[in-house]
């Protein structure tokens, strides 16, 4: 987008870089609305659609980047993976494993339930540590006092407790 000339848009591009954002974890709805929204404006294929072939094709590519970059930093656990791993998604396989302890508090979880027992009040308890573990991790991090090490283990906690949820 850059020299007023409609450039293709990176390969792998950075959606933080591509929006104009900040790289933080505690990101604002508004703020990033509004950057998708000005960068957006810029490349929207109408704008192009009495230009040559490639400068339509570049529009959409440039539409697709943005509008994957807002549905990766929309939601905090899938910003918060881009960021520890630069990855868009958390794997269905492989990938960090939730230590010993919290796979076997898991397990009691489900079989409480399967057993009848409302565990509502002891997985929202283990969800809510779950989510200040990781706010604690990324505020360090954005202070300059840590690393996201830790972050993606967090939030494969997050899955399948979010899992859980839906579940029961």
């Amino acid at each position: 987008m850059g020299c007023g000339a409609l450039q293709p848009p990176p390969s792998t591009p950075d959606f933080y870089d591509i929006l104009g954002l900040d790289r933080v974890y505690f990101l604002e709805r508004k703020d990033l609305d509004k950057a998708w929204r000005a960068k957006a404006r810029q490349v929207h294929p109408d704008r192009f659609a009495g230009k040559s072939a490639v400068m339509r094709r570049m529009a959409l590519q440039w539409t697709a980047a943005l509008n994957d970059a807002r549905l990766v930093l929309r939601d905090p656990e899938t910003r918060g993976w881009y960021l520890a791993t630069g990855e868009r998604r958390i794997p269905e396989r492989g990938g960090p494993q939730p230590e010993q302890d919290f796979l076997l508090a898991m397990f009691e979880l489900r079989m409480a339930h399967s057993e009848g027992e409302d565990v509502s009040a002891q997985t929202s308890s283990l969800y809510e540590a779950t989510v200040a573990d990781l706010e604690r991790i990324f505020r360090a991090w954005e202070a300059g006092e840590g690393t996201l090490d830790e972050a993606p283990r967090q939030l494969v906690r997050l899955r399948y407790l979010n899992q859980f949820r839906l579940a029961a």
